[in-house]
């Protein structure tokens, strides 16, 4: 079991749970999606240094900055000399010229390098569809936007993200508790196959004080997915993913009666706090990072629930 998501996520899910509050610095994730993209051409982890910054900013627009900069921010590679002298870290910022180095992602996301493009297209979609919002900082815009993370099989990056909504927005405190319960169960399960059901117990109790439909959230559904995900369990059979079904627009504006919800749960959490909300800062982590790859879902597709 994970026991603590916060010590366990990695640079990669934090720098998509940091662009998610700010989706049009998602341009900054070109630099590793070309990578990945010359890496299957090339055959080869180490790729010049010039060809990846010519892949990157043929569609650069909106994020200013160095290509040093950039690197820096990413955190993600490494860049090597035609000594053989590797730069990492402020390193990078004494590059001058981008002639005669190669580039290759950290030794960490190598080992694991197919499941870490696959999560950077996944990434990419996500944001795309986050930047189109009219963004108005709407507990109901974060429901369907933690939904959309958990339904991508993103499960340690929809329990980190869980945990700084938990804070914005306390009123809703048992949805994040909801989709972190999820979250954790499927984590722990594709890293180590542990089946924690206490888990989905807690998520089934949730389910069933939100009931019907909370937001744009099918809670009906819901419970009844996760009552057939235990009952699949209980024979012996692997789990299959569960969604959040989102029965309307949610996330990008809400209906009438969602803003008006949404007004009053404001406003309540306003006073409960003594007149103010705190915003939270993400703060980034370099420590331990695994995830799952996409062969698991591929061969239980012929589980998933019908629609």
């Amino acid at each position: 079991m994970i026991k603590d998501t916060w010590s366990e996520v990695g640079r990669l899910e934090s720098l998509f749970v940091e662009i998610l509050d700010d989706p049009i610095k998602k341009e900054v994730l070109l630099y590793p999606i070309c990578y990945c993209q010359l890496v299957r051409k090339e055959g080869v982890f180490e790729i010049e240094l010039k060809k990846l910054l010519r892949c990157a900013n043929k569609t650069f627009r909106s994020v200013k900055g160095s290509w040093q900069d950039i690197l820096l921010e990413l955190n993600l590679f490494q860049v090597k000399s035609q000594e053989g002298k590797v730069l990492l870290g402020k390193e990078l910022l004494t590059l001058s010229s981008e002639e005669g180095y190669t580039v290759s992602l950290k030794a960490e996301y190598r080992e694991d390098f197919q499941s870490v493009c696959s999560k950077l297209i996944k990434y990419w979609g996500i944001l795309s569809k986050v930047s189109a919002y009219s963004r108005k900082n709407l507990a109901s815009e974060y429901v369907h936007i933690l939904s959309m993370v958990f339904n991508e099989g993103l499960f340690r990056e929809a329990v980190y993200y869980s945990e700084i909504l938990d804070q914005r927005f306390p009123a809703e405190a048992k949805f994040w508790k909801l989709v972190r319960e999820l979250g954790e169960f499927y984590a722990a399960y594709l890293q180590s196959e542990d089946l924690d059901i206490k888990r989905l117990a807690a998520a089934s109790e949730i389910a069933k004080e939100l009931g019907g439909v909370y937001y744009s959230v099918d809670m009906e559904r819901l419970l009844r997915d996760i009552g057939r995900l235990k009952k699949t369990l209980m024979k012996g059979e692997p789990p299959f993913p569960v969604k959040i079904e989102l029965l309307s627009n949610g996330g990008k504006r809400g209906g009438f009666i969602t803003r008006i919800i949404d007004f009053f749960r404001r406003r309540l959490n306003f006073l409960k706090k003594g007149g103010g909300k705190q915003r939270w800062t993400l703060m980034n982590s370099e420590t331990g990072y695994s995830y799952f790859t996409g062969a698991y879902w591929k061969r239980q597709r012929h589980l998933q629930i019908n629609t």
